[in-house]
């Protein structure tokens, strides 16, 4: 059975800002997003009822334990109540979702993020109380469907009406001080940041004089963002 957090929590008494983590459902999400945490320097502590699972995990989880999360006395026995942050990281499984998030919910975890695989399911556990609710497959296909049509190097979607995109600076932006009003009258985007030849991310000031070798942080919304692009990153236009 599942041993409880608190030798876990006695090791991180003199890490206050890095407090420990729980992580429920160590499949691919799961364990990619624990193995990670892991690897900034989080006490990772993680459950699943598939002791192959938890197996793999252990060599990075400061604490692993095989069992039932939608059982709600094993959630009290390993010390879920008694973490901040817990990530419910089962998705295909509607009911172990649901029934686990609920749990959680009543042992008042003060912040629960789990994984929906649907909006439906999503709506569900927003309705039942969690926090923050995380869809990574639609996310990822979203970001991938930027970076395939808008030629951008990166992009990061911050809401539905805002995200950042990092572009080569185009050609007839290079050269001439930029006008940051008339980029945004003319495209409603703003340059936020530039990394010149040094590799440091600096904020783009009035006036700044760009060179073709530069990457810049444009923010807007992604529809203003891909008209953008279109305009200048994938035609090199004025």
């Amino acid at each position: 059975m599942a041993r409880s957090l608190s030798n876990v929590f006695s090791r991180s008494e003199s890490v206050p800002d890095n407090p420990a983590i729980v992580i429920l459902g160590l499949g691919r999400f799961g364990s990619a997003l624990a193995e990670e945490l892991s690897a900034q320097g989080v006490e990772v502590l993680g459950l699943d009822s598939n002791p192959r699972l938890v197996q793999e995990c252990s060599e990075f989880l400061a604490e692993a334990a095989t069992a039932d999360t939608t059982d709600r006395e094993a959630l009290k026995q390993f010390g879920v109540h008694e973490v901040k942050s817990v990530v419910l990281g089962i998705g295909t499984d509607l009911e172990s979702s649901i029934l686990t998030a609920s749990h959680l919910v009543d042992l008042n975890v003060a912040d629960i993020w789990a994984k929906a695989d649907s909006d439906a399911h999503a709506k569900i556990l927003t309705q039942i109380g969690v926090h923050h609710v995380i869809r990574p497959e639609r996310d990822t296909g979203r970001r991938v469907a930027h970076l395939l049509f808008g030629g951008f190097k990166d992009y990061a979607q911050f809401d539905e009406d805002y995200g950042m995109i990092k572009v080569s600076v185009p050609e007839k932006l290079a050269g001439s001080p930029v006008d940051l009003d008339d980029m945004w009258e003319r495209f409603h985007v703003r340059a936020v940041s530039v990394r010149g030849e040094d590799g440091q991310w600096v904020p783009i000031k009035r006036r700044y004089v760009l060179n073709q070798e530069d990457q810049i942080i444009v923010a807007g919304t992604p529809h203003r963002l891909e008209q953008f692009a279109r305009r200048h990153v994938r035609s090199g236009g004025a």
